[in-house]
């Protein structure tokens, strides 16, 4: 549909006129013909479509209607119409926008171009004051250049659908203060998030302090993250010591493993995120302090809650904005992306021109990665400098896949399976029967059809597993 004459003037005008609409709106943007090819577009639209900006602008409104990128397309309609168009629509992401299609109209009063801008629905009606008006201006920059820091850097992939989503989500609320939680296995790569918010934050120009609550000795934990006066105890430096606390004033402060932090001082740290106030160790003055708080851990926080080991309280106040990062199994797209990017670091940091061939690839993508990204850049760089002592040809061979079976058959010894035959066959049928049972809710006749045995066979077996139980 790209063929239609006057497009390319259509584009010229477009690129003169509304450059300084896409430089102050903070939101979705784009600018499209009338018939419907988008000419001109920003990364934040781009990324609530799931797709790259440059895919974007070779599109047609029409055609992402049709393949469900979004709902309803009112630049299609203001066409039609001639007339501003607005309403709410939907992206495939289950993004929802206030969406306004403003038609461009010639001498003749026809549309030659249309612009179309979305915004989250609570803020249709907000007046917005100068300051904030400055304050979108600046936030509409950074994420014209939200491709370029997130997705051609070596910090952070997102070429899978659920990593774009936690971007998306990310640069949002990095524009305010509210206190972040992230979740994730270990390796998903929580801190390089973390410095990802504090880089597009208010208080980037200032300090990023990151603490790992599991490396701090429990005894120091306290003196470290509240300092003290001089003299304030045995030990002490003569001149005193600033706290991480202070150390991240005006800045962002990122407590990394929250759920090593000892049961005694969590309190304490309740206290600080309540007042943000701090006093030293040996001190009877507090001071004010003004941080971000963004903390991080890959245990279950509501069940060391019911466990007694973290304050119901300080949970609350840390999971104000929960943010769930998915392990690598579960974004095959970024495997590939992410370890050309290591293994690029890895050539240029010993001098190499080491590549990867297409059975590199399906192994990587076969693999499951327990270790997550951690583990696949480890896995570059052992294979990086085995290549190079070993005097093996430029192309890499990969062993994730016999990896996996290793990994796979730890699985029995997980599973506690062992011994001959016989007793295996018997363990995993005693596990089965109870797991059928109990998703039966107890129900005997349910289960044993559901198993395919009478229902006096499955009683016996029951009867069996009880009696082993007591004997063990």
């Amino acid at each position: 549909m790209k063929g239609a004459k006057g497009v390319s003037s259509s584009y010229e005008l477009a690129q003169k006129n509304l450059k300084q609409i896409f430089d102050n709106l903070p939101h979705t943007i784009f600018v499209t013909d009338k018939y419907g090819n988008i000419l001109l577009s920003n990364t934040t639209t781009a990324l609530t479509l799931d797709m790259s900006i440059d895919r974007l602008l070779t599109s047609n409104v029409r055609d992402l209607v049709n393949n469900e990128f979004y709902n309803k397309s009112y630049a299609l309609e203001a066409v039609e119409k001639k007339c501003e168009q607005s309403g709410m629509l939907r992206t495939k992401l289950g993004i929802v926008h206030y969406s306004r299609s403003t038609p461009v109209l010639d001498d003749k009063g026809e549309v030659i171009l249309v612009v179309t801008y979305g915004i989250p629905p609570d803020a249709q009606e907000s007046p917005v004051s100068h300051e904030e008006q400055e304050q979108n201006s600046r936030r509409t920059r950074e994420i014209e250049y939200l491709r370029r820091y997130v997705l051609e850097t070596e910090t952070i992939v997102a070429e899978s659908k659920e990593m774009k989503q936690v971007l998306l989500k990310t640069h949002n609320l990095a524009q305010v203060d509210s206190t972040v939680l992230l979740l994730g296995e270990s390796g998903t790569g929580k801190e390089i998030l973390a410095k990802y918010i504090h880089r597009h934050s208010k208080r980037s120009e200032k300090a990023f302090i990151a603490v790992n609550c599991a490396n701090l000795p429990e005894n120091l934990v306290e003196s470290e993250l509240f300092g003290y006066e001089k003299g304030a105890f045995t030990g002490a430096c003569a001149e005193g010591k600033v706290g991480l606390f202070e150390a991240a004033h005006q800045g962002t402060l990122f407590l990394d493993e929250i759920a090593e932090l000892p049961f005694s001082l969590q309190a304490k740290l309740l206290r600080v995120l309540e007042t943000y106030e701090v006093r030293r160790i040996g001190s009877n003055m507090d001071r004010k302090m003004d941080f971000r708080l963004i903390a991080a851990t890959n245990k279950d926080l509501e069940k060391m809650v019911a466990e007694g080991k973290l304050r119901s309280d300080l949970y609350y106040r840390l999971n104000v904005i929960p943010i769930v990062i998915p392990p690598l199994r579960e974004r095959p797209e970024d495997v590939a992306t992410l370890a050309l990017r290591f293994l690029d670091y890895f050539n240029k940091k010993y001098g190499l021109e080491v590549e990867f061939d297409a059975e590199t690839f399906s192994a990587l993508q076969s693999y499951k990665w327990p270790g997550n990204v951690r583990e696949l850049r480890s896995a570059v760089e052992r294979k990086v400098i085995s290549s190079m002592q070993a005097g093996q040809p430029d192309f890499l061979a990969f062993d994730a896949i016999s990896q996996e079976n290793e990994y796979k058959h730890n699985i029995f010894s997980l599973l506690g399976l062992n011994g001959t035959l016989r007793e295996v066959v018997k363990t995993v049928e005693r596990k089965y029967i109870q797991h059928i049972v109990k998703e039966c809710g107890g129900k005997i006749g349910k289960a044993a059809e559901r198993l395919g045995i009478y229902r006096t066979v499955l009683y016996r077996k029951l009867k069996e597993i009880e009696r082993q139980h007591d004997g063990e």
